[in-house]
């Protein structure tokens, strides 16, 4: 091989496990969404959780370890993070500027 393809290769192995951390934060956020919603419905939450579940298990049968790990990772953060503020209020809205 080429100092090219390992260069390629070595970078490939770095930004996979990068890429599939950021898609787990963002589907923990969507799995936990319907938690936090006014509205609630059983059904959109049991879908969420089986969503989020299932994809962690098809990825752990397609991919690596390590890329299924940092899935894993991203996705139990912000289930938690997202999922801790569920009780809290919204934020203060900022005032508006009076021209």
């Amino acid at each position: 091989m080429t100092q090219v393809n390992v260069i390629l290769e070595l970078i490939g192995y770095i930004f996979r496990p990068v890429g599939f951390l950021v898609f787990g934060v963002a589907a923990g956020w969507l799995a936990s969404l319907p938690f936090t919603t006014e509205a609630k419905w059983w059904q959109l939450e049991i879908a969420a959780l089986l969503g989020l579940l299932g994809s962690a298990v098809t990825l752990s049968i397609y991919s690596g370890a390590g890329t299924v790990g940092a899935y894993a990772l991203g996705a139990g953060a912000s289930v938690l993070f997202f999922g801790l503020r569920a009780g809290r209020p919204p934020s203060e809205p900022r005032a508006e500027k009076k021209p």
